[in-house]
Order: C-alpha cells, then structure tokens, then sequence
C-alpha cells in the first residue's frame, strides 16, 4: 500500500463528512419508495404508546427498538468526536451502532482508537466496517476480523459501493473479484457477516446470490436517502459533466425491501433496511414490508453538527416516539404482531 494514499484517507473522511454537513447530499426526482405505501391507521385505538414495546435482539443482544445507527466516520479526530457522541446516545436508547469504514486504522494502527466506542456502549450490538474493494485487492479473512476485535465488535459490516469507488477519484477500480472475495469472507470467519449496499440498493440477482452465502443480514441500503455518488462529485470535479441518471441511479430503497422479503422469506438471514428512513412512520411501513430492522446516518449526523449529544438524543427521542405513536394508531404493542399485518399497508393507486 502506497503510505502517501494511506494517509490520505484522515482527510478524506474527514471531507465527507463535511461534504455531508454543508451540502444537499440526497438523491434528487428519486425517493426512497415508502411514500407510495399509505398505513391504514384504526382512530378507535385501545392502548397508549405506554402499551407498545419495540423491543427486540440482534447479534445475540437486547435492544430497546430495532433501530441503528449506520457506520459513517472513524480515522480522524473528528470521527473519534462523532463516534463517541453516537456510542452515548445509541447506548441511552439500547439501539445499535456501526462505525465507518476501518480501512485507515487497518493501514495505521494509531488511528484504531477513532473507532473505540465500547467505554461509551459496553452492551450495545455493534458492527465494524470495511469495504469489499479492499478484500478484492488482497485483504483476507485476516484484516476482517482483525477489524471486529480492534473494536470489540459483534459482526462486520461489508459495504459494497462499486459505482461510488469507480467515480471516487482515488476509488478502487479493482471489482473483479467482488463475489468471490464475498464469499471467502462468508465461509471462513467466525464472526457474523453484514453484507451493506451504500445507497443503490441490491438486486433481486444480486440477493439471490447472497442468500446462498453463510451471512447473518443484509443491509439493502437503497436509493432515496443518502447518495454518495454525488459526494463523490463534489470531490471530483473533473467529472462534473457525469449525467443525473447515471448519479442519481440505484433501486428505491422500499422496492429492494420487497423483493429481499420475498428472497430471504425461508432464510433466517435478517434484514436491515436503510436509505433515506429518517423518520418513524416510514420505519414502521419498512417494518411492515420485511424488514427485522431499520438503519440510518446522515440524519444523526446533521442532529449533532446542529447540536452535539442533545441534538442527536432529540432526533433518536422523536424518531421512536412517532414508530410508537403509529403502533398505538394500530392497535399494536409488539413488533411480532406488525410484521403479521401487511394487509395494515396500501400501495397508492397512480392515476
């Protein structure tokens, strides 16, 4: 590995995340798909949102609702800051939390303790990060779980982001070996495997050939919310004149949620469903339509820049309050019920 390259990777996340805060990062003309579907609520309710209760388990621990909060940042001082507040937070409300992609501190080690969040969330499920350009540009089962155990994490997260490594302009162009370095990983670590798209949503094909392998969930990640392609425009201008359709390209993010219903219906694989559900209602349709849990990222980062710790608490606060709000409109206390009702959700008529 290049050591210049390497050490550029700090100011790189550090400039996403910038990016992210002083700019309009979503997809534009493309939704997440969850406001086609309408929730048929019963205003003759019997219960309180007291009466509901979201709790649920992931990788083999409790959670108080089936909420994380999706890896974003890590490698820097800024990252360790960000990180740190998520860990308190996610740690008050019993959620998970992912760290971003631990490629810097695989690269150099000094930088492993801008993931360390364990002394802010002992209990919490917790995922570490890397991408599946670097498994198929030599990393190995090795640096896997060498990232679980720097952080002392429950599972990897693996994110697959070819179209956003091949307009990065220091990207991974090497995607040959994405299916087999996914299943290398699969068959050969110990620790449970997350495969995560990064915001253009999986396939029906590509889920299919997931399903096959020995992974514990799948992050759908779709379309709608967070696009990185057009980060990476904003750090790389020589490719400004790239078109809308081909930046703002991937799958709804509540049509991916569809078919992997429907692909891993017989699989205990789980499924994590996240890209632009950044509020409850739309947490609880995606719950409805499949999914075991809901995940989200640029939303909690715009609650801390805005207001550090508090303002991260509020958002988490509400965004559970208005999920138990809408079971209580239901009818509903446990999520075990809301995943038995989908005739509960009714796909708009266009006109």
């Amino acid at each position: 590995m290049d050591q210049n390259f390497s050490s550029n990777i700090p100011s790189r996340k550090d400039e996403h995340l910038k990016i992210c805060i002083e700019n309009d990062v979503k997809y534009e003309n493309v939704t997440s798909g969850f406001d086609n579907y309408i929730i048929r609520p019963n205003i003759l309710t019997k219960i309180s949102p007291d009466d509901v209760d979201l709790s649920t388990t992931f990788l083999g621990k409790s959670m108080g609702s089936p909420l994380l909060i999706a890896g974003m940042t890590g490698g820097s001082e800024k990252g360790k800051e960000i990180n740190k507040i998520i860990a308190k937070v996610c740690d008050e409300f019993n959620i998970g939390m992912g760290v971003g992609s631990q490629r810097a501190a695989i690269e150099n080690p000094a930088l492993s303790d801008s993931f360390q969040v364990r002394d802010k969330a002992e209990n919490i499920p917790l995922l570490a990060n890397l991408g599946i350009a670097q498994f198929s540009s030599g990393y190995s089962v090795k640096e896997a779980e060498k990232a679980i155990e720097m952080i002392n994490a429950d599972g990897l997260a693996i994110h697959v982001n070819p179209l956003q490594e091949l307009i990065q302009y220091d990207g991974n162009k090497n995607l040959i070996n994405v299916r087999q370095s996914l299943i290398d990983l699969a068959s050969g670590s110990k620790y449970p495997i997350i495969v995560k798209s990064v915001g253009t949503g999986f396939s029906k094909e590509d889920m299919e050939f997931l399903s096959s392998l020995n992974i514990t969930a799948i992050d759908i990640a779709g379309a709608g919310g967070t696009n990185w392609k057009k980060i990476e425009m904003y750090r790389n201008p020589s490719l400004s004149e790239l078109s809308s359709s081909l930046i703002n390209w991937g799958i709804p993010t509540a049509d991916c949620l569809v078919n992997a219903a429907d692909v891993f219906s017989d699989s205990s694989k789980k499924i994590i469903a996240s890209g632009g559900i950044w509020n409850g209602m739309d947490a609880v349709k995606a719950l409805i339509l499949g999914a075991d849990y809901v995940a989200f990222a640029l939303p909690a980062l715009l609650a801390i820049s805005k207001d550090s710790e508090e303002g991260l608490r509020k958002f988490i606060h509400n965004y559970i309050i208005e999920m138990k709000m809408v079971l209580t409109m239901l009818g509903i206390t446990k999520l075990e019920e809301l995943r038995k009702k989908k005739n509960l959700l009714m796909r708009k008529t266009s006109h």
